[in-house]
This record gives structure tokens, C-alpha cells and sequence, in this order.
């Protein structure tokens, strides 16, 4: 098949925020910019179905008072110098997004896209970015799914195809970011859309670059999981968490049964009330891998609430205030990921990363309202920076025999026989039902070693036989074999973290032991499999002491 050339200044991988923010910053500088997005940009990100919520400086909050509460929410995990750079920049960045078209509401501690209504409650900041993007001439690439990068060297482009087409790609890039989200759908519980399936992990793993942090997966502490029903994440209101309403099977109310603080669910304690609802679960007083809601008493003041409205429209038929609703935690979001340093400048030159792809910044557990801050500080910088080195790189021929050999992994899927055993759909299913059985909230050494033997069984059983023989079936084929990698390395990082800390729960090892472990994980492509090695935490201002 004919393989279309395309050639830009800076490449932008992936349409959610932090990518939409990367693509604006770098053409505001002058350079040509191509962003491309297996959906319609926007539509297949976190960021357009997040909470629409950002944590910053505002009103009575310091900068030193949003570094201290990200460093400690990180359990002192976090890169001390990319936490500088997020709550330096957040406030003014924030402010910025006024100039692109979202409207803010400002509040202590934070501010809220305002156009906004449940579920897609961050389409006040995705649609925006869109609209202003194009108007200044960010070229759009949409429905294509980039499967490589190509390098010189430096990072100089990447291929692909085009999911509705079959068309292949090349294209040339004198920089590139990677802006591709995370990979929470290798779990069979989680909130994220389908297509975040680590895609940027694994075209960064495969040049052999460090990946950060891959043993920190938050969950939401709460989350729908009614049988035939979406799974959605839940942000029970105060008012309503504080009346004994999330109960195990014997009834008990969990959060005063353990002394849980309701104030503190969805911003510091994200850790501490999964880790507890898990544990409930795992010791038996779960219904099956469930917790319950009852709002069978609520009062009927609270019985029209907004967060009862918008449960009413996602369970549509299902009798809230009769019967209790099965919930749990949820993979949300990817804390590790690909290494940068301030710049966002990866180990490959050329290549920069933004957003839920990249690692570091968050430590072992995330503050909430950090994600889209992330994306808005992150993303800038990285199209500022990628765009600085595209000004001053000359334009290199992309290597043709490189494309071709990238492109085979397309080719793969698409000649392979159709079968049950290589089915993407169960292939994914399988990982999925590993990894949060095996791999999820609650880990061991036991667990994590059986999830690592039955996914090196998928891989050799069922990962040479994965087929699509149409486009979008081999988008979903390629899906599997990303988020098969991604598991790996997952297990591989927490099997080597013999503590808890934050998001990370051993139960063989169910206290932190910062002694030895305020190191980082890092993982890279050996010939023999993967490359674990440590790094010392980066500390610039607040040190464990």
C-alpha cells in the first residue's frame, strides 16, 4: 500500500490537553504545526470527560503552599524540579486558557471551566482548544493512529495510518511531542475512554527511552460498577458522603468505620480511601469486586441534588433510592510514564513529552485537580520548547527503508488470519481481568508474579495471532498489543517496590520504608527483556527530613 508523505515543523502526538495546549504554544511561535489523533481531536482524551477541575495558587493558596501539599500528597516521590515548574507556572498558564476561548470560574485553591455539564464536563476546556487551534492554523491529522517514531538519532517523525481508511502515513518532523495520555483501560475497572491504551509508552519503551514511575496507577475512590451499566467516576458530594451512604455487604458505614475524612476524598486522600475501600473488598465484606451506595435514606432535601440528577441520567432506569448501586475504585489516572526533565526534553533529542504520558511530577499519589493543571503548564512548555528546536534544526529526509520497516507492524496484523485465540477484543478482556485481579489495588508478591506468568502466556499464545483485517480492527489490534506491554511493565515496576507508598499497596509489604525506597523505578528495553534500575529522588526544596 501507497504511503503518504506529510512533513510539518513540529509533529504533536495525541488530541487531549496537554497535546491541543502543545500544538497552540508551538505555532504561536511561528513554526508549523501538525497534531495527530486516532479520534477527532479531543474526543477520545481524559481530558474532555475529567471533572474539569484545576489545582493552582489562587486566593488564599501560595505557591509554597500547592508545592508542600504536591510533594506530600506524593509521599516525596515526586521530581522536586517539575513540581517547581507547575506551580510557577499555573496560575498564569490557567489564566491564559481566557485568551483561547474557556471560561473559568475562580475559587480558593483552584478554578473550574465553567460550559461544562455531566459527562463530558471538561468540554469547556477540550472545545475551546479546538476551535482556537485551528484558527491559528494547527493542522489536524484526525482519525490516525501514529504506531512509531522514526529516528536519526533525533526524533524526526513518526508513521502511522488512518483507522476509517487503511492509509498509511510518514511523516517528517523536525521535533515531536508526545502527548498521548495514559493506559488505565489495561484494567477491567476503569473510568477512561476506550482509546487510552499507553500508545506513547510504548513508542518511547521501543527507542529504548526511560520510563518513570510505572508502578503508580490512582484509582478514583469511587466509581459506578452496576452490571450493564458504563462505568463512570463518581465525586459523591460531602453532603451526601458524610450520611453513612458507601456501606460493605454487612452494612457498616466505611467511612466511620475507619475514620475516613469525607472533606479530603478527592483532593489529598485519594490513596488512603481506595487503599481502605480495596481492603474491605479483599478481606470479604465486598459483593464480588463491589462496595455499595445506599441512598435509600436519603433525606428528601438531598434528593434533587445535582450529583443524584446526573446518577439518575447515567443509570437511567435504575431505582437510585431503592436500591443501593454497586461501586468501586476505578483506574483514572497514570502517574508514571515517560522521563522528562524541565523542558520536557525526553532522553531521544528532538523528542519531548507532556501530560498524563510523561512521569514524575506527581510522585505516588496525585492532588486532585493536578491532572488538567499538568496538561495546561506541561503542554505550553513542551510546544514552546519543541518549537525552539524545530527553528533551529534543518529539514532531514525521513529514512524510507525505516518507514517500511515501521509500517510492517500494521502490515502484521492486517495479514493474519482471522481466529478466536488472536481476537483484540478478548485479548484486551484478558489483560484486563489479569491486571485488576492480579495487578490492581491490592498487590502482593504472589499476585504480581501470577499476573507476570499469565501475561508472558497471552504473549506467547495469543500476541502472534492478534488480527485486523479492517482499519479500525487493526487500530484495536495494535490497542492490545500496547496495553499487553504496558501490563508488563506495570507489574514489573511494583514487583521491585517491596513497600507501600501512596497509590502502590503491598500487602506483603503494607508500610512505606523510606530507608530504602524514596528512589525511583525506572524502566528501559534490554535485549533481554526489561531493564530495571533506581534513581534517587530529585530534591530541590522539601526534603524527607
Amino acid at each position: 500500500m501507497a504511503v503518504k508523505a506529510i512533513d510539518t515543523d513540529v509533529l504533536v502526538i495525541g488530541g487531549g490537553g496537554a497535546g491541543l495546549r502543545a500544538s497552540i504554544e508551538a505555532r504561536r511561535q511561528g513554526v508549523e504545526v501538525l497534531l495527530a489523533s486516532k479520534t477527532l481531536a479531543g474526543l477520545a482524551s481524559c481530558s474532555i470527560f475529567s471533572g474539569g477541575a484545576f489545582t493552582a495558587a489562587f486566593g488564599t493558596m501560595t505557591k509554597e503552599n500547592h508545592f508542600r501539599t504536591t510533594i506530600t500528597t506524593g509521599k516525596l516521590i515526586n521530581d522536586q524540579g517539575l513540581v517547581e515548574v507547575l506551580v510557577d507556572e499555573a496560575v498564569s498558564r490557567l489564566l491564559e486558557l481566557r485568551e483561547f476561548g474557556v471560561k473559568l470560574s475562580i475559587g480558593d485553591g483552584s478554578c473550574r471551566v465553567v460550559d461544562c455539564s455531566f459527562p463530558m464536563q471538561g468540554a469547556g476546556l477540550i472545545h475551546p482548544l479546538v476551535k482556537y487551534a485551528r484558527s491559528i492554523g494547527v493542522k489536524m491529522l484526525e482519525n490516525t493512529m501514529i504506531t512509531d517514531l522514526l529516528s536519526n538519532g533525533t526524533a524526526n517523525g513518526a508513521v502511522g495510518f488512518n483507522v476509517l481508511s487503511g492509509e498509511r502515513v510518514a511523516i517528517g518532523a523536525k521535533a515531536v511531542v508526545l502527548a498521548t495520555g495514559g493506559a488505565s483501560q489495561i484494567y477491567r475497572r476503569n473510568d477512561n475512554p476506550v482509546r487510552m491504551t499507553g500508545d506513547g509508552y510504548v513508542m518511547a519503551y521501543e527507542l529504548g527511552l526511560p520510563l518513570i514511575d510505572m508502578e503508580f496507577v490512582q484509582c478514583l475512590p469511587t466509581g459506578t460498577a452496576e452490571p450493564g451499566y458504563p462505568m463512570f467516576m463518581l465525586l459523591i458530594p460531602l453532603a451526601i458522603l458524610e450520611l453513612g451512604v458507601l456501606q460493605n455487604i454487612k452494612g457498616e458505614d466505611i467511612v466511620r468505620k475507619h475514620g475516613l475524612n469525607p472533606k479530603l476524598v478527592y483532593s489529598t486522600h485519594r490513596d488512603v480511601w481506595t487503599n481502605t475501600i480495596a481492603k474491605e473488598i479483599y478481606e470479604g465484606r465486598g459483593e464480588g469486586d463491589t462496595i455499595l451506595l445506599n441512598l435509600a435514606k436519603l433525606p428528601e432535601s438531598l434528593q434533587k441534588h445535582p450529583f443524584i440528577q446526573s446518577l439518575s441520567e447515567l443509570l437511567k432506569g435504575f431505582p437510585l433510592l431503592e436500591k443501593p448501586v454497586h461501586v468501586t475504585p476505578l483506574a483514572h489516572t497514570f502517574i508514571g510514564g515517560i522521563q522528562i526533565n524541565e523542558n520536557c526534553e525526553t532522553a531521544l533529542p528532538g523528542l519531548f513529552a507532556a501530560g498524563e504520558a510523561t512521569g514524575g511530577v506527581h510522585g505516588a499519589n496525585r492532588v486532585g485537580g493536578s491532572a488538567l493543571t499538568e496538561c495546561v503548564v506541561f503542554g505550553a512548555r513542551s510546544g514552546k520548547c519543541a518549537a525552539e528546536k524545530a527553528k533551529t534544526t534543518p529539514k532531514k529526509t525521513v529514512d524510507e527503508r525505516q518507514v517500511e520497516q515501521k509500517l510492517e507492524r500494521v502490515d502484521e496484523v492486517v495479514g493474519r488470519e482471522a481466529s478466536s485465540m488472536g481476537s483484540p477484543e478478548l485479548v484486551r478482556s484478558r489483560i484486563q481481568e489479569i491486571m485488576w485481579g492480579k495487578a490492581g489495588v491490592i498487590r502482593s508478591q504472589q499476585s504480581l508474579i501470577e499476573a507476570k506468568e499469565a501475561l508472558t502466556q497471552l504473549r506467547e499464545e495469543r500476541l502472534p495471532r492478534v488480527y485486523g483485517k479492517k482499519p479500525h480492527e487493526a487500530m484495536e489490534a495494535l490497542e492490545a498489543t500496547n496495553l499487553l506491554l504496558v501490563a508488563s511493565l506495570v507489574v514489573e515496576a511494583a514487583l521491585t517496590r517491596t513497600e507501600s507508598r501512596g497509590v502502590h499497596y503491598r500487602i506483603d509489604y503494607p508500610d512505606p520504608d523510606d530507608k530504602n525506597w524514596l528512589q525511583h523505578i525506572m524502566l528501559t528495553k534490554k535485549f533481554e527483556g526489561i531493564g530495571v534500575e533506581t534513581r534517587p529522588v530529585k530534591i530541590t526544596k522539601l526534603s524527607p527530613s
